[in-house]
């Protein structure tokens, strides 16, 4: 039998190929992360298991917003409806702990593959759909027409990918491939401007692509040329996609007229959002309303408004200081920001790639619920497996 699939490996096999499923519909993602813990579950060794995650930098940052969680859930006001679903949200970075027990090995490097062959995969449904000949059928639905979180997941996603592949680029050893990784590159991001149009994953890529130029740029003819053409391909995509222009200048004309105390757009309706989810956050500072209270408490705050129904604030940092207090928020900080730590500590393709997650995430959580959504919060764990699996805190200490 080959060795990928023998018992004690099947999990690091099952999980190399998880990042294709994020492309495709929920369903399947979560398909394939139950046969995930059940193949982990029949690999036995749960003491090695249990060592590599209680060694990993993440170990006890995990465990204190989970802790937190459970003295909020004893102690704080409960939802009538969403207690439970709200409260298992709030262990999402349990499942990573899962993920990374199963250590490193070559299944993070194909895992990479794997994620950039997804990549390839949803920006040819993309444009497919662009001509008009994608079969609408439900497994394309997501890229047919614009459905919400999925499809803005779909959009960060090749955001994310685009980065790492700008990082395999610029590090091939071998440079006769090169003009095969820029045509890949330039295929997912043309996709990502012009056809996923999501103002956030634009941002989200625009700014993995200044992380790594901060960190690899030198006065060099090639560095130039890559921040030139980085320049050139942004300068592109505003003169040419409209419609991300234009809801960008939308943002922009929302923001002005809310500060003003004018009429905003449906788009701007975030704005409201937040506005009002800062009042709620004053009244209980330090402790929040209670998990899966914020759609209630909402509700009271915001009568009479556009926004009334809503059920997150679309932004991570204002739900969890809303409904778990800042004690919360600085615990969930307090993971954020580890991961940016050990990316920096660790450098090389792995610090890369965790970093741009880190940043992605960070950034994605201003304008969506990456965490409180399980749309975005699963996906993002698969990813952070790769870079993490086998990462000790005796090895960032010694980088």
């Amino acid at each position: 039998m080959n060795s990928v699939f023998r018992r004690n490996v099947l999990p690091q096999t099952i999980l190399s190929f998880l990042p294709l499923t994020l492309f495709f519909p929920v369903g399947i993602i979560y398909t394939g992360i139950l046969l995930f813990l059940f193949s982990l579950l029949c690999s036995g060794d749960f003491r090695t298991k249990w060592l590599t995650v209680k060694a990993s930098p993440l170990f006890w940052p995990i465990l204190g917003l989970s802790a937190i969680t459970c003295c909020a859930a004893i102690f704080l006001e409960r939802s009538q409806d969403y207690f439970w679903s709200g409260f298992v949200h709030y262990q999402i970075y349990i499942i990573l702990l899962f993920f990374i027990s199963v250590g490193s090995g070559d299944w993070q490097r194909r895992a990479v593959t794997v994620f950039f062959v997804g990549a390839l995969y949803a920006a040819t449904l993309y444009y497919l759909n662009l001509l008009q000949i994608l079969p609408k059928i439900e497994i394309f639905a997501n890229y047919l027409v614009y459905r919400g979180n999925k499809s803005i997941l779909l959009a960060i996603l090749l955001a994310i990918a685009a980065g790492w592949m700008l990082y395999e680029m610029t590090s091939l050893a071998d440079r006769r491939w090169l003009w095969l990784r820029v045509a890949a590159f330039l295929y997912v991001v043309i996709a990502l401007l012009f056809l996923a149009k999501s103002r956030t994953a634009s941002l989200i890529f625009v700014l993995l692509c200044l992380l790594f130029f901060l960190k690899y740029f030198t006065m060099s003819w090639r560095s130039v040329i890559w921040m030139l053409g980085f320049v050139l391909l942004l300068a592109i995509a505003w003169i040419s996609a409209s419609d991300l222009r234009l809801r960008v200048i939308g943002t922009i004309n929302d923001i002005n007229a809310f500060s003003q105390g004018q009429q905003i757009s449906d788009d701007g309706i975030r704005l409201e959002m937040y506005s009002v989810t800062t009042k709620m956050i004053a009244e209980k500072p330090w402790t929040g309303h209670g998990i899966a209270t914020w759609p209630s408490q909402y509700q009271k705050h915001a009568k009479g408004l556009l926004s009334e129904k809503t059920r997150t604030p679309h932004n991570d940092y204002l739900f969890y200081a809303a409904e778990i207090g800042l004690i919360g928020l600085a615990a969930l900080l307090w993971i954020w920001l580890t991961q940016l730590i050990i990316a920096w500590k660790m450098g090389g393709a792995h610090g890369m790639w965790l970093g741009m997650l880190g940043v992605a995430i960070m950034v994605g959580g201003m304008f969506n619920a990456i965490l409180r959504d399980a749309v975005f919060g699963m996906p993002f764990m698969i990813l952070l497996a790769i870079p993490l699996a086998g990462v000790t805190r005796n090895h960032v200490r010694t980088v």
